[in-house]
């Protein structure tokens, strides 16, 4: 069996990430012709072409990108092993691995760990922003001690904790003659300018079942990946949106209304436990997050509040 080699590896790795080999010698330290050296004899090993050379730079091939989610992969395996390792040599502390929706990267995370140091105040955090799908995969290999996602009710085979159930809302900007109503149909939506969520969010897939159901067509759209951007299109003017509350419970609302949405779409997610390598402190996360969840979605009338 041939081995492949640790150098070469982070060499491809820098040049990803860098953007080509001069960007990747100053990540390694080495030289751009040591880095060239060792991506070639990488290709030759794979028997893969990673990169086409132009006189511009390199641009990576389709198998350079799909070899560099697996090279990740690997990167972050040995980060948990020296993580073990660093706690075993120690006896203290702990790092918690958290894959979480980017929606929750914005208020309840943060408030979560604020809290949660407050007891564990050695805990260390590895915070991942993905998409659900993603974050299961993730989880059925033990690569995150949490994840705080959107669950299928079909996906039995899974522990979690289900966080407090909460609606989704709509933005407006505080110059669209909408903002003056106190509830939002989705028959207000039709001709409109709409800001959508990205193709992989279950949320947007609701949405546009109601919007279907209701025979509601928006005006000229613009798709943005992180429902935690929507503010910032809506607050430039841009369009109205349907969204989660907790992509907005810190963004800049200056120049945005928040309505309540109707017909009601429930946003569900939970906190899910790896099948093997659990934690103990992931339990006491998963329960102090849970309590961070319910204020927020006890104190959502608020944003109802003023135009």
């Amino acid at each position: 069996m041939h081995y492949l080699n640790h150098r070469q590896i982070l060499a491809f790795r820098a040049v990803m990430i860098g953007g080509g080999m001069t960007a990747a010698g100053r990540i390694l330290h080495i030289s751009q012709p040591a880095v060239t050296r060792l991506v070639r004899d990488l290709e030759q090993d794979l028997d893969l072409v990673l990169f086409n050379r132009k006189w511009s730079g390199v641009q990576p091939t389709a198998e350079a990108i799909e070899l560099f989610r697996e090279v990740e992969k690997y990167v972050g395996s040995l980060e948990r092993v020296r993580d073990s390792a660093d706690q075993l040599k120690k006896k203290q502390g702990q790092k918690l691995r958290i894959a979480a929706m980017s929606t929750l990267s914005v208020g309840a995370l943060p408030e979560a760990i604020r809290r949660f140091r407050e007891s564990y105040a050695d805990t260390k955090f590895f915070i991942h922003s993905d998409n659900s799908v993603h974050i299961l995969d993730a989880l059925q290999r033990d690569e995150f001690s949490l994840g705080l996602c959107r669950v299928p009710p079909e996906r039995s085979d899974l522990e979690h904790l289900e966080m407090p159930v909460s609606s989704a809302v709509c933005l407006l900007p505080k110059t669209n003659p909408l903002a003056r109503r106190d509830e939002i149909r989705v028959e207000d939506l039709d001709g409109e300018p709409f800001i959508s969520l990205g193709v992989s969010s279950l949320l947007r897939m609701q949405i546009e079942a109601v919007m279907e159901r209701a025979g509601v067509r928006p005006g000229a759209t613009i798709q943005t990946l992180y429902s935690n951007t929507v503010s910032s299109y809506v607050s430039s003017g841009l369009g109205i949106s349907v969204t989660d509350v907790f992509s907005i419970m810190r963004a800049d609302l200056s120049n945005v209304v928040v309505r309540p949405f109707t017909p009601d779409i429930p946003f569900r997610f939970s906190a899910v436990f790896p099948r093997f390598d659990r934690p103990p402190q992931a339990d006491a996360f998963a329960t102090m997050f849970h309590a961070v969840i319910d204020e927020q979605v006890k104190g959502v009338s608020d944003l109802f509040k003023g135009a």
